[in-house]
Protein backbone atom coordinates (compact mmCIF):
# COMPACT_ATOMS: atom_id res chain seq x y z
CA UNK A 1 0.00 0.00 0.00
CA UNK A 2 2.87 2.18 0.80
CA UNK A 3 4.27 1.68 -2.24
CA UNK A 4 1.19 2.82 -4.54
CA UNK A 5 0.95 5.69 -2.63
CA UNK A 6 4.33 6.67 -3.84
CA UNK A 7 3.86 5.55 -6.94
CA UNK A 8 0.99 8.00 -7.29
CA UNK A 9 2.53 10.99 -6.04
CA UNK A 10 5.25 10.27 -8.28
CA UNK A 11 3.57 10.08 -10.88
CA UNK A 12 1.40 13.51 -9.41
CA UNK A 13 4.44 15.37 -9.23
CA UNK A 14 5.52 14.20 -13.04
CA UNK A 15 2.03 15.17 -14.12
CA UNK A 16 2.53 18.86 -12.39
CA UNK A 17 5.96 19.41 -14.15
CA UNK A 18 4.47 18.30 -17.68
CA UNK A 19 1.89 20.75 -17.10
CA UNK A 20 4.12 23.38 -15.75
CA UNK A 21 6.23 23.09 -18.48
CA UNK A 22 3.75 23.28 -21.19
CA UNK A 23 2.94 26.38 -19.37
CA UNK A 24 6.28 28.12 -19.50
CA UNK A 25 6.14 27.04 -23.32
CA UNK A 26 3.21 28.65 -23.99
CA UNK A 27 3.90 31.93 -21.99
CA UNK A 28 7.07 32.17 -24.03
CA UNK A 29 5.36 31.90 -27.02
CA UNK A 30 2.54 34.48 -26.54
CA UNK A 31 5.11 37.07 -25.57
CA UNK A 32 6.64 36.63 -29.28
CA UNK A 33 2.76 36.60 -30.32
CA UNK A 34 2.55 32.83 -31.04
CA UNK A 35 -0.19 30.50 -29.66
CA UNK A 36 1.11 26.98 -29.51
CA UNK A 37 -1.04 24.55 -31.82
CA UNK A 38 -2.05 22.31 -28.99
CA UNK A 39 -4.02 25.20 -27.60
CA UNK A 40 -6.12 25.80 -30.66
CA UNK A 41 -7.22 22.15 -31.08
CA UNK A 42 -10.90 21.92 -30.57
CA UNK A 43 -13.37 18.70 -29.92
CA UNK A 44 -16.50 18.58 -31.54
CA UNK A 45 -19.46 16.94 -29.47
CA UNK A 46 -23.09 15.79 -30.28
CA UNK A 47 -26.14 16.98 -28.46
CA UNK A 48 -28.71 14.34 -26.83
CA UNK A 49 -32.00 14.48 -28.09
CA UNK A 50 -31.14 15.00 -31.83
CA UNK A 51 -34.84 15.24 -33.57
CA UNK A 52 -33.57 12.55 -36.60
CA UNK A 53 -30.56 11.09 -38.39
CA UNK A 54 -30.55 13.70 -41.16
CA UNK A 55 -30.65 16.52 -38.64
CA UNK A 56 -27.54 14.94 -36.48
CA UNK A 57 -25.09 17.15 -38.16
CA UNK A 58 -27.33 20.37 -36.71
CA UNK A 59 -26.57 19.60 -33.15
CA UNK A 60 -22.68 19.36 -33.57
CA UNK A 61 -21.05 21.81 -31.74
CA UNK A 62 -17.35 22.36 -31.43
CA UNK A 63 -15.59 23.47 -27.69
CA UNK A 64 -12.66 24.93 -26.73
CA UNK A 65 -9.12 22.98 -25.70
CA UNK A 66 -8.41 21.31 -22.91
CA UNK A 67 -4.76 22.64 -21.98
CA UNK A 68 -3.95 23.99 -18.78
CA UNK A 69 -3.22 27.38 -20.23
CA UNK A 70 -6.18 27.38 -22.60
CA UNK A 71 -8.25 27.03 -20.05
CA UNK A 72 -7.21 30.65 -18.81
CA UNK A 73 -9.14 31.65 -22.24
CA UNK A 74 -12.36 29.38 -21.57
CA UNK A 75 -13.32 31.09 -17.74
CA UNK A 76 -16.58 31.91 -17.21
CA UNK A 77 -17.93 34.98 -18.61
CA UNK A 78 -16.24 38.27 -16.92
CA UNK A 79 -15.00 41.84 -17.88
CA UNK A 80 -11.65 41.94 -19.50
CA UNK A 81 -9.37 44.73 -20.35
CA UNK A 82 -9.49 43.84 -24.37
CA UNK A 83 -13.53 44.82 -23.80
CA UNK A 84 -12.34 47.45 -21.59
CA UNK A 85 -10.66 49.29 -24.96
CA UNK A 86 -13.21 48.84 -27.52
CA UNK A 87 -15.86 49.95 -25.06
CA UNK A 88 -13.27 53.20 -24.77
CA UNK A 89 -13.50 53.45 -28.88
CA UNK A 90 -17.01 53.41 -28.79
CA UNK A 91 -16.61 50.48 -31.12
CA UNK A 92 -19.18 48.74 -30.09
CA UNK A 93 -22.73 49.88 -31.03
CA UNK A 94 -25.58 51.15 -28.45
CA UNK A 95 -27.58 48.09 -29.89
CA UNK A 96 -25.58 45.98 -28.81
CA UNK A 97 -26.23 44.00 -25.18
CA UNK A 98 -24.75 40.83 -25.60
CA UNK A 99 -21.26 40.15 -23.43
CA UNK A 100 -20.69 43.51 -22.16
CA UNK A 101 -20.35 45.05 -18.82
CA UNK A 102 -23.50 46.19 -17.43
CA UNK A 103 -25.11 44.86 -19.98
CA UNK A 104 -27.60 41.84 -20.16
CA UNK A 105 -30.75 40.05 -21.54
CA UNK A 106 -32.49 41.94 -19.14
CA UNK A 107 -31.35 45.36 -20.15
CA UNK A 108 -32.02 44.56 -23.99
CA UNK A 109 -35.83 43.26 -23.42
CA UNK A 110 -36.72 46.56 -21.42
CA UNK A 111 -35.45 48.93 -23.80
CA UNK A 112 -36.89 46.96 -26.42
CA UNK A 113 -40.41 45.95 -25.20
CA UNK A 114 -40.48 49.96 -23.72
CA UNK A 115 -40.11 51.54 -27.25
CA UNK A 116 -42.63 48.63 -28.42
CA UNK A 117 -45.30 49.93 -25.82
CA UNK A 118 -44.69 53.32 -25.90
CA UNK A 119 -45.45 53.21 -29.76
CA UNK A 120 -48.79 51.32 -29.08
CA UNK A 121 -49.45 53.58 -26.09
CA UNK A 122 -49.33 56.95 -27.99
CA UNK A 123 -52.07 56.02 -30.37
CA UNK A 124 -55.07 53.47 -30.72
CA UNK A 125 -54.30 51.38 -33.93
CA UNK A 126 -50.49 52.19 -34.07
CA UNK A 127 -49.04 48.94 -35.39
CA UNK A 128 -45.21 48.16 -34.71
CA UNK A 129 -43.28 45.58 -37.10
CA UNK A 130 -40.69 43.17 -36.32
CA UNK A 131 -38.74 41.09 -37.89
CA UNK A 132 -36.61 38.53 -36.24
CA UNK A 133 -33.68 37.26 -38.24
CA UNK A 134 -32.04 34.25 -37.82
CA UNK A 135 -28.01 33.90 -38.83
CA UNK A 136 -26.68 30.39 -39.90
CA UNK A 137 -24.09 29.37 -37.62
CA UNK A 138 -22.80 32.90 -36.72
CA UNK A 139 -20.32 32.08 -34.59
CA UNK A 140 -18.67 29.82 -37.22
CA UNK A 141 -19.01 31.65 -40.60
CA UNK A 142 -16.67 34.51 -39.24
CA UNK A 143 -13.93 34.79 -42.16
CA UNK A 144 -10.58 35.24 -40.11
CA UNK A 145 -8.96 37.57 -41.93
CA UNK A 146 -11.61 39.82 -42.55
CA UNK A 147 -12.46 40.19 -39.12
CA UNK A 148 -8.65 41.24 -38.14
CA UNK A 149 -8.79 43.89 -40.74
CA UNK A 150 -11.74 45.07 -38.67
CA UNK A 151 -9.99 45.05 -35.18
CA UNK A 152 -6.64 46.89 -37.26
CA UNK A 153 -10.02 49.42 -38.47
CA UNK A 154 -10.62 49.76 -34.87
CA UNK A 155 -7.13 50.34 -33.57
CA UNK A 156 -5.49 47.15 -32.67
CA UNK A 157 -2.18 46.73 -34.06
CA UNK A 158 1.27 45.58 -33.10
CA UNK A 159 1.98 42.28 -31.16
CA UNK A 160 -1.60 42.08 -29.50
CA UNK A 161 -2.81 41.88 -33.64
CA UNK A 162 -0.30 39.55 -34.29
CA UNK A 163 -1.32 37.30 -31.49
CA UNK A 164 -5.03 37.49 -32.28
CA UNK A 165 -4.09 36.64 -35.85
CA UNK A 166 -1.61 33.36 -34.36
CA UNK A 167 -4.82 32.02 -32.16
CA UNK A 168 -7.68 32.48 -34.92
CA UNK A 169 -5.57 30.99 -37.83
CA UNK A 170 -4.16 27.59 -38.12
CA UNK A 171 -6.83 25.83 -35.46
CA UNK A 172 -7.95 22.02 -36.08
CA UNK A 173 -10.46 20.34 -35.24
CA UNK A 174 -11.86 16.78 -34.85
CA UNK A 175 -15.35 15.06 -34.04
CA UNK A 176 -15.24 12.37 -30.76
CA UNK A 177 -18.66 10.34 -30.95
CA UNK A 178 -18.65 7.25 -28.41
CA UNK A 179 -15.31 5.61 -29.01
CA UNK A 180 -14.91 6.72 -32.27
CA UNK A 181 -12.63 9.78 -33.22
CA UNK A 182 -12.45 11.56 -36.61
CA UNK A 183 -9.17 13.15 -38.13
CA UNK A 184 -8.39 16.46 -37.48
CA UNK A 185 -9.30 19.25 -40.17
CA UNK A 186 -8.51 22.73 -40.18
CA UNK A 187 -10.60 25.25 -39.17
CA UNK A 188 -10.72 28.15 -41.96
CA UNK A 189 -13.52 30.47 -40.05
CA UNK A 190 -15.13 30.99 -37.28
CA UNK A 191 -14.44 32.20 -33.28
CA UNK A 192 -14.34 30.06 -30.47
CA UNK A 193 -17.55 29.54 -28.68
CA UNK A 194 -17.27 29.68 -25.31
CA UNK A 195 -14.38 31.82 -24.75
CA UNK A 196 -13.61 35.09 -23.15
CA UNK A 197 -12.21 36.28 -26.75
CA UNK A 198 -14.68 34.63 -29.08
CA UNK A 199 -18.11 36.68 -28.00
CA UNK A 200 -16.01 39.85 -28.17
CA UNK A 201 -14.50 39.07 -31.64
CA UNK A 202 -17.91 38.55 -33.09
CA UNK A 203 -19.24 41.51 -31.60
CA UNK A 204 -16.58 43.62 -33.22
CA UNK A 205 -17.10 41.65 -36.55
CA UNK A 206 -20.73 42.58 -36.75
CA UNK A 207 -20.38 46.17 -35.15
CA UNK A 208 -21.16 47.77 -38.25
CA UNK A 209 -24.07 46.91 -39.34
CA UNK A 210 -26.14 48.97 -37.23
CA UNK A 211 -24.63 51.87 -39.12
CA UNK A 212 -26.17 49.99 -42.50
CA UNK A 213 -29.40 50.65 -41.57
CA UNK A 214 -31.80 52.92 -41.46
CA UNK A 215 -34.91 51.50 -38.99
CA UNK A 216 -34.21 50.16 -35.00
CA UNK A 217 -32.02 47.60 -34.60
CA UNK A 218 -31.40 45.59 -31.16
CA UNK A 219 -28.52 42.86 -31.02
CA UNK A 220 -27.51 40.44 -28.64
CA UNK A 221 -24.80 38.62 -29.91
CA UNK A 222 -26.04 36.72 -32.67
CA UNK A 223 -30.05 37.13 -31.93
CA UNK A 224 -30.93 40.25 -33.77
CA UNK A 225 -34.43 41.91 -34.36
CA UNK A 226 -34.64 45.11 -37.32
CA UNK A 227 -38.40 46.87 -36.25
CA UNK A 228 -40.13 49.85 -37.00
CA UNK A 229 -43.30 51.62 -36.06
CA UNK A 230 -45.26 51.55 -39.49
CA UNK A 231 -47.77 54.18 -40.57
CA UNK A 232 -48.41 53.72 -43.98
CA UNK A 233 -46.73 52.39 -47.19
CA UNK A 234 -43.27 54.16 -47.28
CA UNK A 235 -42.60 52.59 -43.70
CA UNK A 236 -42.72 49.55 -45.28
CA UNK A 237 -40.95 50.22 -47.33
CA UNK A 238 -38.37 51.65 -45.69
CA UNK A 239 -38.46 48.60 -43.35
CA UNK A 240 -37.74 45.60 -46.21
CA UNK A 241 -35.46 48.34 -47.81
CA UNK A 242 -32.86 47.56 -44.84
CA UNK A 243 -33.94 43.63 -44.28
CA UNK A 244 -32.42 44.12 -48.43
CA UNK A 245 -29.01 46.00 -46.69
CA UNK A 246 -29.09 43.17 -44.07
CA UNK A 247 -29.26 40.38 -46.38
CA UNK A 248 -26.57 42.47 -48.76
CA UNK A 249 -24.18 42.87 -45.56
CA UNK A 250 -24.38 39.50 -45.05
CA UNK A 251 -22.62 38.16 -48.69
CA UNK A 252 -20.22 40.83 -48.20
CA UNK A 253 -19.58 39.55 -45.24
CA UNK A 254 -19.89 36.18 -45.11
CA UNK A 255 -22.13 35.70 -43.57
CA UNK A 256 -25.71 33.42 -44.46
CA UNK A 257 -29.25 34.39 -43.16
CA UNK A 258 -31.39 31.27 -42.38
CA UNK A 259 -34.35 32.46 -44.41
CA UNK A 260 -37.06 29.85 -43.41
CA UNK A 261 -36.86 30.58 -39.84
CA UNK A 262 -36.52 34.28 -40.13
CA UNK A 263 -39.90 35.62 -38.92
CA UNK A 264 -42.31 38.83 -38.92
CA UNK A 265 -44.64 40.00 -36.48
CA UNK A 266 -47.32 42.84 -36.82
CA UNK A 267 -47.28 43.77 -32.96
CA UNK A 268 -50.40 45.94 -32.17
CA UNK A 269 -53.85 45.84 -30.27
CA UNK A 270 -55.77 46.85 -33.15
CA UNK A 271 -58.49 44.60 -34.55
CA UNK A 272 -57.24 44.25 -38.05
CA UNK A 273 -53.83 42.69 -38.74
CA UNK A 274 -51.71 44.90 -40.95
CA UNK A 275 -49.25 41.93 -42.73
CA UNK A 276 -47.28 43.54 -45.68
CA UNK A 277 -44.90 41.03 -47.21
CA UNK A 278 -41.56 41.01 -46.28
CA UNK A 279 -38.82 39.08 -47.75
CA UNK A 280 -35.32 37.97 -47.11
CA UNK A 281 -32.89 36.52 -49.75
CA UNK A 282 -36.01 36.55 -52.51
CA UNK A 283 -38.04 34.21 -49.19
CA UNK A 284 -41.06 35.54 -48.10
CA UNK A 285 -41.19 35.65 -44.46
CA UNK A 286 -44.16 34.13 -42.06
CA UNK A 287 -45.95 36.01 -39.67
CA UNK A 288 -45.87 35.03 -36.00
CA UNK A 289 -48.28 35.62 -33.44
CA UNK A 290 -45.99 34.52 -30.41
CA UNK A 291 -42.34 34.52 -30.86
CA UNK A 292 -38.97 33.86 -27.50
CA UNK A 293 -36.96 36.31 -27.45
CA UNK A 294 -34.21 35.51 -25.46
CA UNK A 295 -36.06 33.58 -23.25
CA UNK A 296 -39.14 35.79 -23.13
CA UNK A 297 -42.28 34.60 -25.05
CA UNK A 298 -43.59 37.73 -26.58
CA UNK A 299 -46.88 38.00 -27.97
CA UNK A 300 -47.72 40.30 -30.72
CA UNK A 301 -50.24 42.06 -28.41
CA UNK A 302 -47.91 42.62 -25.90
CA UNK A 303 -49.85 40.34 -23.25
CA UNK A 304 -47.99 37.50 -21.10
CA UNK A 305 -50.84 34.88 -20.68
CA UNK A 306 -48.78 33.05 -23.41
CA UNK A 307 -45.57 33.21 -21.52
CA UNK A 308 -46.80 32.88 -17.90
CA UNK A 309 -48.41 29.34 -19.08
CA UNK A 310 -45.23 28.56 -20.91
CA UNK A 311 -42.83 28.95 -18.01
CA UNK A 312 -45.25 27.50 -15.25
CA UNK A 313 -45.38 24.28 -17.35
CA UNK A 314 -41.59 24.30 -17.20
CA UNK A 315 -41.52 24.91 -13.77
CA UNK A 316 -44.34 22.57 -12.88
CA UNK A 317 -42.27 19.91 -14.67
CA UNK A 318 -38.63 21.12 -13.10
CA UNK A 319 -40.60 20.96 -9.57
CA UNK A 320 -42.09 17.14 -10.50
CA UNK A 321 -38.40 16.05 -11.20
CA UNK A 322 -37.22 17.73 -7.71
CA UNK A 323 -40.08 15.78 -5.90
CA UNK A 324 -39.63 12.60 -7.16
CA UNK A 325 -35.60 12.15 -6.55
CA UNK A 326 -35.56 14.76 -3.73
CA UNK A 327 -38.07 13.01 -1.34
CA UNK A 328 -35.95 11.10 1.15
CA UNK A 329 -34.15 15.40 1.69
CA UNK A 330 -34.31 17.97 4.37
CA UNK A 331 -36.12 21.08 3.70
CA UNK A 332 -33.12 22.92 3.25
CA UNK A 333 -32.18 20.73 0.43
CA UNK A 334 -35.57 20.93 -1.27
CA UNK A 335 -35.71 24.61 -0.65
CA UNK A 336 -32.09 25.30 -2.57
CA UNK A 337 -33.66 23.48 -4.93
CA UNK A 338 -36.59 25.38 -5.45
CA UNK A 339 -34.73 28.51 -5.68
CA UNK A 340 -31.83 27.25 -8.12
CA UNK A 341 -34.07 25.41 -10.52
CA UNK A 342 -37.49 26.22 -10.28
CA UNK A 343 -38.02 29.91 -9.22
CA UNK A 344 -35.59 30.78 -11.74
CA UNK A 345 -38.11 29.65 -14.66
CA UNK A 346 -40.72 31.63 -13.11
CA UNK A 347 -39.06 35.45 -12.22
CA UNK A 348 -36.54 35.80 -15.07
CA UNK A 349 -36.71 38.84 -17.04
CA UNK A 350 -39.86 40.29 -14.69
CA UNK A 351 -38.81 43.65 -15.06
CA UNK A 352 -39.08 43.77 -18.35
CA UNK A 353 -42.43 41.90 -18.73
CA UNK A 354 -44.60 41.49 -16.02
CA UNK A 355 -47.75 38.89 -15.78
CA UNK A 356 -49.74 42.40 -14.65
CA UNK A 357 -53.31 40.36 -14.64
CA UNK A 358 -54.77 38.94 -11.36
CA UNK A 359 -55.10 35.39 -13.18
CA UNK A 360 -50.98 35.26 -13.85
CA UNK A 361 -49.93 36.17 -11.31
CA UNK A 362 -52.50 33.74 -9.68
CA UNK A 363 -50.80 31.10 -12.02
CA UNK A 364 -47.45 31.84 -10.75
CA UNK A 365 -48.73 32.09 -6.76
CA UNK A 366 -50.34 28.35 -7.65
CA UNK A 367 -46.98 26.66 -8.67
CA UNK A 368 -44.98 28.21 -5.69
CA UNK A 369 -47.07 27.18 -2.91
CA UNK A 370 -47.09 23.80 -4.78
CA UNK A 371 -43.21 24.06 -3.82
CA UNK A 372 -44.40 25.08 -0.69
CA UNK A 373 -45.79 21.95 -0.04
CA UNK A 374 -42.96 20.03 -1.51
CA UNK A 375 -40.49 21.80 0.84
CA UNK A 376 -41.95 21.80 4.64
CA UNK A 377 -45.29 19.34 3.67
CA UNK A 378 -48.58 19.59 4.61
CA UNK A 379 -47.91 22.42 7.20
CA UNK A 380 -46.59 25.29 5.86
CA UNK A 381 -45.52 27.89 8.01
CA UNK A 382 -46.39 31.66 7.96
CA UNK A 383 -44.70 33.81 5.20
CA UNK A 384 -43.36 35.55 7.71
CA UNK A 385 -41.59 32.23 9.31
CA UNK A 386 -40.08 30.84 6.00
CA UNK A 387 -37.68 33.84 4.55
CA UNK A 388 -39.27 33.76 0.92
CA UNK A 389 -41.35 35.93 -0.68
CA UNK A 390 -44.23 35.92 -2.44
CA UNK A 391 -45.32 36.15 -6.26
CA UNK A 392 -46.30 39.80 -5.49
CA UNK A 393 -43.79 40.60 -3.40
CA UNK A 394 -41.06 39.13 -5.81
CA UNK A 395 -42.30 41.21 -8.34
CA UNK A 396 -42.26 44.56 -5.98
CA UNK A 397 -38.24 43.32 -4.84
CA UNK A 398 -37.04 42.67 -8.33
CA UNK A 399 -39.08 46.14 -10.00
CA UNK A 400 -36.69 48.26 -6.68
CA UNK A 401 -33.51 46.15 -7.29
CA UNK A 402 -33.25 46.89 -10.67
CA UNK A 403 -33.66 50.74 -10.14
CA UNK A 404 -31.72 50.68 -7.87
CA UNK A 405 -29.11 49.60 -10.02
CA UNK A 406 -29.80 52.23 -12.73
CA UNK A 407 -29.82 54.62 -10.05
CA UNK A 408 -26.43 53.85 -8.79
CA UNK A 409 -24.73 53.32 -12.16
CA UNK A 410 -24.66 49.61 -12.13
CA UNK A 411 -26.31 48.91 -15.32
CA UNK A 412 -26.54 50.23 -18.76
CA UNK A 413 -30.33 51.37 -18.14
CA UNK A 414 -31.25 54.42 -17.56
CA UNK A 415 -34.64 54.20 -15.78
CA UNK A 416 -35.13 58.28 -15.28
CA UNK A 417 -35.44 58.77 -18.86
CA UNK A 418 -38.99 58.79 -18.83
CA UNK A 419 -39.48 59.39 -15.27
CA UNK A 420 -40.00 63.09 -13.62
CA UNK A 421 -39.19 64.81 -10.61
CA UNK A 422 -42.08 65.70 -8.92
CA UNK A 423 -42.56 68.78 -6.51
CA UNK A 424 -42.16 68.46 -2.88
CA UNK A 425 -45.68 68.50 -1.24
CA UNK A 426 -46.69 69.76 2.41
CA UNK A 427 -45.28 66.18 4.52
CA UNK A 428 -42.64 65.62 1.96
CA UNK A 429 -39.31 64.70 2.75
CA UNK A 430 -37.18 67.52 0.95
CA UNK A 431 -34.12 65.31 0.40
CA UNK A 432 -36.40 62.67 -1.22
CA UNK A 433 -38.58 64.47 -3.54
CA UNK A 434 -41.44 62.30 -5.02
CA UNK A 435 -41.21 60.96 -8.34
CA UNK A 436 -44.47 61.40 -11.01
CA UNK A 437 -44.64 58.50 -13.27
CA UNK A 438 -44.97 59.04 -17.11
CA UNK A 439 -47.55 59.83 -19.41
CA UNK A 440 -49.86 56.38 -20.35
CA UNK A 441 -53.34 56.63 -22.24
CA UNK A 442 -53.84 53.01 -21.55
CA UNK A 443 -53.46 50.13 -19.22
CA UNK A 444 -50.60 48.80 -21.52
CA UNK A 445 -48.86 51.97 -21.00
CA UNK A 446 -49.40 51.70 -17.33
CA UNK A 447 -47.93 48.41 -17.19
CA UNK A 448 -44.45 48.86 -17.81
CA UNK A 449 -41.49 48.93 -15.64
CA UNK A 450 -40.96 52.62 -15.42
CA UNK A 451 -44.37 53.50 -14.90
CA UNK A 452 -44.88 50.49 -12.15
CA UNK A 453 -41.99 51.31 -10.19
CA UNK A 454 -42.84 55.11 -9.03
CA UNK A 455 -45.68 54.27 -7.39
CA UNK A 456 -42.74 51.24 -5.12
CA UNK A 457 -39.97 53.78 -4.91
CA UNK A 458 -42.53 56.90 -3.48
CA UNK A 459 -43.23 54.33 -0.69
CA UNK A 460 -39.88 53.04 0.69
CA UNK A 461 -38.72 54.78 3.53
CA UNK A 462 -35.81 57.20 2.92
CA UNK A 463 -33.62 54.90 4.99
CA UNK A 464 -34.09 52.52 1.96
CA UNK A 465 -33.64 54.66 -0.73
CA UNK A 466 -30.11 56.10 1.30
CA UNK A 467 -28.48 52.81 1.55
CA UNK A 468 -25.33 51.59 -1.08
CA UNK A 469 -26.06 49.40 -3.61
CA UNK A 470 -24.63 46.17 -1.68
CA UNK A 471 -26.76 46.86 1.49
CA UNK A 472 -29.77 47.30 -1.10
CA UNK A 473 -31.15 43.66 -1.67
CA UNK A 474 -31.32 42.69 1.82
CA UNK A 475 -32.76 45.75 3.07
CA UNK A 476 -35.03 45.62 -0.10
CA UNK A 477 -36.38 42.11 1.09
CA UNK A 478 -37.01 42.88 4.70
CA UNK A 479 -39.27 45.63 3.48
CA UNK A 480 -41.31 44.13 0.60
CA UNK A 481 -41.49 40.66 3.39
CA UNK A 482 -43.33 43.25 5.63
CA UNK A 483 -45.14 45.75 3.44
CA UNK A 484 -45.61 43.56 0.12
CA UNK A 485 -46.45 40.25 1.39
Amino acid sequence: MVANWRRKKADNRITLLRRSNMIIVSVNGMLRGVVASSEKLTIGRFFDGMASESESVLSLRFFGPSSPLAKLFYRPRQPCRAESFFERKNSLPDCQHGFRERRSCTTMLLKTLDNWTAALDSSSGQHVHAVFLDWAKAFDRVPHQRLLSKLQHHGVDGEVLRWLKNFLVGRSQFVRFGGARSEPCEVTSGVIQGSVLGPLLFNIYVSDLPAALKTNLVQYADDCTVFKVVSCQDDVDELQDDLALVDIWCTNNGMQLNAKKCVAMDISRARQPWTPQYTIGGVALDYVCTQRLLGVHISRDLRWNHHVDVQRKKAARTLGFAARNLRGCTQRVKRMAYLTLVKPKLFYGTPAWHPWTKANIGKMARTQNKALHFIYGSHVPPPQNMKMLSVPAQLVYNDLLLFKKSLCGHTDYNAMARIILGRVHRGDDPQHPRLQQPPARTELGQCVFDYRVVAFWNAAPPALKDCSAAQFPSKCKAYVRINKQ
